[in-house]
């Protein structure tokens, strides 16, 4: 709810907390921001609201260094604002939550009608080797699992897939910037076979038997336990983990709930015996 408070335009939360927009504020006359937000603090305080937040727009910077004298601290920027942060409580630790910390990668287990692998080797690699990888990338805002594989297949290699089902993830922490990475491998089947690989990003591109792709010494052992969990599912019966969309709390948006079912049939081996 958008209301004003204390001199200024605010956001109010259900964590009774409050967000200033300094798009939203009148700052024709800039040495008055400091005085009325240092009178504002305190009121606040005693009114019992919680957390504070600061949008500063880039045509606002001199707000930076105003919040940082009065207590503010960074949470997080993105192109064109930063958001500060203060907590007003005394008797109470600092709950206000931290700034996304995790990535979100996804690659295309990518296999054609000969049930050859897609493989690429990357133009720029932190190994010297070189191996060959699967094709793919970081996950959009607001992109699901199928979208991104389907986008960074096409966009490193040329070819279009079709996603099929999820295959195994890797979670590992201290990766960019000291976030945690989830990376998502996605079964998929290929709709075309002519490569057309990105000379941007990718240096090599190639169709492999999964046997060869194996017996690669320079394969890393992620890669390698990806192949074998293709290799488990094909063993062991077919399933598979998959989205379903069901409806939101508020019925009013439908989101992805992967959970194990039956892999169609093109991919199941034990189909109809």
């Amino acid at each position: 709810m958008t209301k004003e408070s204390h001199g200024f335009v605010v956001t109010s939360d259900i964590f009774n907390g409050l967000t200033i927009d300094t798009d939203e504020q009148d700052l024709s006359t800039e040495e008055n921001f400091e005085p009325k937000l240092a009178d504002a603090i305190p009121q606040w305080k005693g009114e019992g609201i919680r957390g504070l937040w600061v949008k500063i727009h880039l045509a606002h910077s001199f707000v930076v260094p105003v919040c940082s004298k009065l207590g503010f601290d960074y949470n997080h920027a993105q192109s064109g604002y930063v958001m500060m942060t203060k907590w007003l409580p005394d008797e109470e630790e600092n709950k206000l939550p931290e700034y996304a910390n995790q990535f979100l990668g996804v690659a295309g287990f990518v296999l054609n009608e000969k049930k050859e692998l897609l493989v690429i080797r990357e133009r720029f690699s932190v190994i010297q080797s070189k191996p060959w990888k699967l094709p793919g990338g970081l996950a959009d805002k607001g992109e699901d699992l199928a979208v991104t594989a389907r986008r960074e297949v096409v966009e490193e290699t040329g070819i279009e897939a079709e996603f099929v089902s999820v295959l195994g993830f890797r979670h590992q922490h201290n990766f960019r910037f000291g976030c945690s990475d989830w990376y998502f491998i996605c079964l998929m089947k290929a709709l075309t076979t002519e490569i057309k690989h990105c000379p941007q990003e990718i240096a090599e591109c190639k169709w492999i038997s999964i046997e060869e792709y194996l017996s690669d010494p320079h394969l890393t052992e992620a890669n390698k336990f990806f192949v074998q969990c293709y290799l488990n599912q094909q063993k062991n019966g077919g399933l598979t983990i998959s989205p379903t969309l069901i409806d939101s709390w508020n019925k009013k948006t439908q989101h992805n709930i992967y959970a194990v079912h039956p892999l169609p049939k093109e991919f199941n081996p034990h189909h109809g015996h």
